[in-house]
């Protein structure tokens, strides 16, 4: 498995981000408690969120993020997938 940094930018339509929030967030759970997702969380701004995934390939994050409900209500505006090794810390022991 390999570790992915998924970084969103939210919508600025703050009221399309909260009718959403709560469906996103079942689905995201799910995804932690299947072991997909190690870790994230959103900025405080509100402007968008880190997410950080273990999955086989790219396309497997793709398939995740796809299914999210923020991504097919147009919360999400642009989204940054990045490979990432982690060299210290909790999720380097992963």
């Amino acid at each position: 498995m390999n570790t992915y940094a998924v970084l969103w930018t939210y919508t600025a339509d703050a009221e399309k981000v909260d009718r959403h929030k709560d469906s996103h967030m079942q689905y995201i759970k799910s995804l932690a408690a299947g072991g997909a997702i190690v870790e994230g969380g959103a900025w405080r701004d509100g402007s968008g969120a880190l997410i950080i995934f273990r999955a086989s390939d790219r396309e497997q994050i793709r398939g995740y993020l796809d299914a999210d409900p923020f991504t097919t209500e147009g919360v999400i505006v642009a989204t940054q997938i990045h490979e990432w090794v982690a060299a210290i810390g909790p999720i380097a022991r992963i």
